[in-house]
Formats: C-alpha cells, structure tokens, sequence
C-alpha cells in the first residue's frame, strides 16, 4: 500500500533529516569547494555527477552549443566560450508512474571572490560558524541544489520514492547569460536527449531568496560603453577631450533615468511595494594609460533592470539613447560604441495560484506554521525561461542567505533543513509516494 499525503509521517522526515545534516553539510562544503566561475564550471559538473549517482540517479550531459540557441529570443550574447561545458539533467523514474512531476533547476556557476584578503577564510575553503557555512556560491546557490538533494534522500532514506518524474538540472551560465537553463529548454522542447518538456509539470528553482515564493522578477540586460575622446599631455589638457570624465557623466545621466523608471506612476504592479526595485549598476570600468595623459578611452560596464511587459530591445534602446545624447552634449570629439553582451533578459511574473505553486506553499506552511510571503525580485533568474517559454508553473524558493556576490557570502544550515523539509513533503503532496521495493 502506498503512503498517501494523509498518512505521511511528517515528524519521522523531520527526524531523518536531522539525521542527515552532517551529510548535508558536508556535502555542500565539498561543492563548494569545488570552484566554479562562470565560464569554468567543470569541477562543480563532477562533483554534482558524482553527488547524484550516489543518490541513484545517472545524470544526462546536456552541452552548451551557442550555435543552436543563438536564434531563440531568449539569447544572450555569451560571455566566455562554449569549449564543451555542460549541463547536467537528472531523473529519478518511478516504478509504477502515475504521480505528477517536478524540475528542481538550479545553476553550477558563481561570480568572482573580488579580492581574497577581504575575506575571513579563502572563499573557496568552505568553513562555519554560529549555524552558517560560509564560501563563494554557498548561498548562491550551491546551497538551494544541496536542499533539492537531500529532500530526494531523505525520502530514500525513509524506504520511499516519488510516484512521479522528478528532475535535477544543474546549469552554467545563469550568472552572466542564462544560456545554460536556455539549453535545457531548448532541448527538452526538441526531444534531444532521454528527457522530454511532457516530463515536467512543475519547476521550482532553489535560489537563496529567504524561503519566500517569488512572484514576479525584473528584467536585466548587460551593455558595454566604449567611449573615445581625444589624448593630450597633461600641461596641455584643454587640447584634448577626457572619456573617463565623460564616463562618469554618463553614469550620472543614468541615474537620471533610473529614477525616472522608479516613478510610482509608471510601476509595473508587482512591484507598487518594492523600494527602488529598478537598479542601475556601473559594475566595471576601464581606461586610460598614463597618469600624465589625457586618455584615449573609456569602457563601462553597465548592468540595468526594467519591469515586466518591456522588452530587452526597448530597454536597451532607452538605454543606449541617453548614452549617446549625454555624450554629444558633453562634446563632439566624444566617440561611442556599445555592446550588447551578457544579461539580454526579460523580466516576467510567476502564477502562484496554480496548483503547484499552492501545494509548495502549503508544504512551508506544514514545516514552518505560516505561508511564505511572495517576493517581486528586483534581480533575474532562470525562472523566466520556463515562464516566458512553456506553460509549466514556476518560482524561486530557496533558503536564507547573507552576502550574495559579497565578501563571506553564507547561507543558514537551519534555514536549508526547512527548504530541505518543505521540498520533501511538496514531492510527497504532489508526486506521491511509493515504496522503493516493490514488496
């Protein structure tokens, strides 16, 4: 006989995942510390291979090919090359079928450390305190796959297994592109591997947004301001015509019109509530050659948002245009060329009132007492693929984490057991369960 949801022994999940949070920690330490930059994932590919064949799951390799995605609408301009990086999808088939599925997707790859001495410990040596386990990706979002992994085995552990398909797909590139979840879709949409779209009717997407279901993200795009004025020497700088200066002018000319995209009275209405939920960001900036020079150039690299229902060529055409008109103000000698690389990401909402999405509430409710509260991101994830491509239901929830793309970035080893429980009875609710002997 099969374990319904009404007779699923909550308090014996809790007990067994108490059980393994050794297991947990250490697993998600060893991820960890298995470094994996965007663009050179491999060693986060292995250990995640690894990590799932442990758990009886053999794992699809799904490779970025940039040449088959390039065409889609979803595509952004890669960052690094492709050189043979991969996915990985996994799937754990039911003995008898018949329960609903889910997607647990999450991405391998993290940001830079910036520079290590800032950091307490090495950011790739995994270490804890006062119930936290610290190192770059721990929260962001090795963390959130860690919970999606122990939920599976803390059903295993308890004799049982879902009823229905459940996937694991771990991605590259989400940090600077998204392509890698793009990947996935695509192929799950072509029949290009073992797995099919048809498998899934849910996807949650662990990501470290302190246990709330996420109802609604920005879009984002990445652009590239090259600008080139005019060299001179120092003594005779009014000769010559400053980039770096004129950069600085076209970061406050943004501002300008960031503020303007804040305006109350044109918020999208996901995000009325949200302080300041459209952010402009000069994330880097190069120039100059000399100290006694006036310089030849300038680039900035610029990170902006814009709300739901804009498209990622409008906003970057805004964009673009206030760049331009800054620097024909400031003086015509100025030169300007941008580019589109990176972030070319629409922003989109999530219906939390589809039956996934409300059986995934419910089982944080069951685990912490209260709903979640619903979150209007003012961050991308790789939650737009599946809203803005299929009609599969979708959200971010995710465990507590402190210091994302930061100096001692965290995440809460009591916050990921929660996520962990939650995770295991939404199976329980949605999947069923069965026996994992047939006796």
């Amino acid at each position: 006989m099969n374990p319904t949801t009404a007779t699923f022994d909550t308090a014996r999940l809790l007990a067994t995942l108490d059980r393994l949070e050794p297991w947990m920690t250490d697993a998600l330490g060893a991820f960890v510390a298995a470094r994996s930059p965007s663009g050179a994932e491999q060693p986060a590919a292995v250990f995640l291979e690894q990590a799932l064949h442990e758990l009886g799951l053999d794992a699809e390799r799904i490779v970025l090919d940039s040449s088959l995605l390039e065409g889609l609408p979803m595509f952004s301009c890669p960052c690094d090359p492709d050189n043979g990086r991969y996915n990985l999808l996994a799937r754990h088939l039911p003995r008898a079928g018949g329960g609903r599925s889910v997607l647990f997707n999450g991405h391998i790859d993290v940001v830079p450390t910036g520079p290590e001495t800032l950091w307490t410990q090495p950011p790739y040596v995994p270490w804890v305190a006062d119930g936290w386990l610290h190192g770059r990706g721990a929260g962001d979002m090795k963390g959130g796959i860690v919970c999606a992994l122990m939920a599976f085995r803390a059903l295993r552990e308890m004799g049982l297994q879902p009823a229905g398909i459940v996937g694991f797909n771990a991605v590259l590139d989400e940090e600077n592109t998204g392509n890698g979840t793009l990947a996935t879709v695509h192929a799950l949409q072509n029949a290009m591997g073992k797995a099919r779209l048809t498998d899934f009717d849910a996807v949650i997407i662990p990501e470290p947004f302190g246990e709330t279901l996420m109802s609604a993200q920005v879009g984002v795009c990445w652009l590239f301001v090259e600008i080139t004025g005019k060299p001179a020497h120092v003594a005779y700088m009014h000769q010559g015509v400053n980039p770096i200066e004129a950069g600085i002018a076209v970061m406050a000319d943004l501002k300008v019109l960031e503020a303007e995209w804040n305006a109350a009275e044109v918020r999208h209405p996901a995000f009325k509530d949200v302080t300041h939920p459209i952010n402009f960001n000069l994330g880097r900036i190069e120039g100059g050659e000399w100290n006694s020079s006036v310089p030849c150039t300038c680039t900035l690299g610029l990170r902006f948002s814009f709300f739901p229902g804009v498209t990622a060529e409008d906003a970057t055409r805004q964009v673009s245009e206030r760049i331009r008109a800054t620097a024909a103000r400031l003086n015509p000698a100025l030169t300007v060329e941008l580019r589109s690389q990176g972030h070319f990401s629409p922003g989109c909402e999530y219906n939390l009132d589809a039956p996934a999405m409300q059986a995934l509430a419910e089982a944080h409710r069951a685990v912490t007492g209260t709903l979640p509260e619903r979150l209007a991101c003012t961050a991308t994830t790789d939650g737009r693929h599946f809203a803005l491509m299929t009609d599969i239901p979708v959200t971010n929830y995710g465990p507590i984490a402190r210091n994302i793309h930061g100096i001692d970035e965290a995440v809460s080893l009591a916050s990921m057991k929660r996520v962990a429980a939650a995770m295991a009875l939404f199976m329980a609710d949605w999947c069923g369960v069965e026996p994992i002997d047939e006796g």
